[in-house]
Parts: structure tokens; sequence; C-alpha cells
């Protein structure tokens, strides 16, 4: 088993990482992403997700997002831009809806569609977060992914820590519950907090799917890798990215090719920030191989 550290992650310089949030306006309703390094790897689905959101924000005025839903339609190269198009579906007096598409070497990569609301509200009614430690009673969490050099890591842009006081010999950490706080908000000071709420989102969530189960009491050992189909988001209230969030996740269905999961987002008070859903798909050796 393994104890709760003392101290905190060690400080980053997470401008680049708030940075790829920041958009280049190229035309009407077209705005790119910078490219994220100098080798070919995979981009973060959140972030292109993130970064979509954010190009159709900068298309409406006086009005926060509510919701979206994403499909991600192939791999994204992290050694070349993005370029972002943004339909304006609706201009209505409470309601503004746009269609992102994320366009990579002439190829659409994420289609996203989004909704932003101008009535002010905020959501009261909704269930309480699962009973867990307070952050300063959780273990730290390193990742300890392999980068290209010069490549982002999604991790930097926040401090995380699963939501238990001890982690199991042989747990899958990233399955769990999390605590997550940005590491220095001041650098996100100008992006909208639902941009940030969305990188943040996609974070963790698949694993979810790798859970122990009845129809897998061990949990998927025999995963070797999970895939993003899509990605949905609602988002309730606002977000103090200042203080710790709580990312509460389920997998409402697993099966051997698709897993569905799904999230809450709160913060430390017990109030509802976000809900997410995200179908994957799994990679593993063996009958039934996903492709």
């Amino acid at each position: 088993m393994s104890t709760v550290p003392t101290g905190d992650l060690p400080s980053a310089d997470i401008g680049d990482i708030v940075g790829l949030l920041r958009l280049e306006h190229l035309e009407v309703n077209m705005f790119r992403g910078r490219a994220v390094s100098k080798e070919s790897r995979r981009l973060y689905g959140g972030q292109v997700a993130a970064q979509a959101l954010a190009a159709a924000g900068y298309t409406v005025g006086g009005a926060r997002p509510h919701s979206l839903h994403a499909y991600f339609l192939r791999p994204g190269n992290s050694a070349f831009p993005v370029v972002f198009q943004v339909e304006r579906l609706q201009e209505g007096r409470t309601f503004k809806r746009r269609r992102v598409t994320a366009i990579q070497g002439g190829d659409a990569i994420l289609c996203l569609e989004s909704s932003f609301t101008a009535d002010g509200t905020v959501t009261a009614e909704y269930p309480a977060p699962p009973k867990v430690p307070a952050p300063e009673n959780c273990p730290v969490y390193h990742h300890e992914g392999r980068l290209a050099a010069g490549q982002v890591n999604p991790w930097e842009l926040f401090e995380a820590r699963p939501a238990v006081t001890e982690i199991p010999d042989g747990a899958r950490v990233t399955a769990m519950d999390m605590w997550f706080r940005v590491k220095d908000v001041t650098e996100a000071e100008d992006i909208i907090p639902e941009a940030v709420i969305t990188y943040l989102s996609d974070l963790t969530l698949a694993a979810t799917a790798l859970r122990p189960g009845p129809g897998y009491p061990n949990g998927r050992p025999e995963v070797t890798g999970l895939t993003s189909l899509d990605h949905s988001m609602w988002f309730h209230n606002p977000a103090d990215l200042s203080d710790w969030l709580l990312y509460a996740k389920i997998a409402p269905a697993a099966g051997a090719v698709r897993g569905l999961t799904a999230g809450q987002i709160f913060d430390r008070r017990g109030v509802a920030i976000a809900s997410v859903a995200q179908e994957c798909l799994t990679h593993t050796h063996g009958p039934g191989q996903a492709s």
C-alpha cells in the first residue's frame, strides 16, 4: 500500500499548455491552433475539443457554453497546426449554436457542436457527490507517461490526487475518482473556464471503463490502449479554477470492444460544475481485438 506523501506536485511552466487554447484568428469564422511538438505524436483529444469550444466562443458574445457534443474522427498529429472552422447555426435571443470542424492536412479530425446561453441561470438540483477524503488527505499523483522532446504533457496543467487515502498495490490509479486543481490559474484568466474544464474532462475518463465489475471482476488487464470515440458535456454552474475539483466517474456499460463512461465534476463544496459522457474503444491482444 502507498501512503499519503507530503507536499504538492513540483511547479511547472504551464504557459505553453494554456497557450494552446488561445487561437490565431485567420479569417471570419476560421481559427488556428499552433503545433505542439517537432515530432509526430498523437494529439491529446481533450486539447482539440477544448480548442474547438474556444473557437466557437470567439464567435459568441454575451453568452456562456452550456453543452457540447463531439466526435473524434481521426488522430491528430502534434507536429502540425490545427485549423478550426466555425459554422453559426443559430443566433437566437437566448441560445446561440455553433458547429466547429477541426481540420488537419485537409481532413477533419474532430467535429463539435456547442450551445451557448445568455439566460444567466445556474443549476440547483443534482445528486450529491460521492463521499471521499478531502484533497489534502489524498496521495499526490505523478503521471509517468513518456513524451517526445518538446511535447506538451496535459497533466502539467493540473495538480492531481486520487480521491482515496491509500492506493492499493497494483490499482489502476487513473480509473479512480480524482481531485484536480489548475496549478496557476492566473495563466488562464483570459480563457473561458468551460474550455479549461473541457481540457480536463478527457483526462482519466476512458480508463473508468477498465474498473472491475460483474463481467470483469479483475478489471481489464488485457486492454493495452483506449481510444475516445465521442465526448459530450453539460455545464451546470461556474467553476472556481483556483480550488480543487472532484471528478467522480462511473462506467454505465462495458463490453469487449467498447465502453461507455460518464463523469460529474464538483467543486469542493459539492456544487455540480459539469457532467460528461464518453464512449471509448478498447484495444487488446487476443479474441475480439479492436481495430
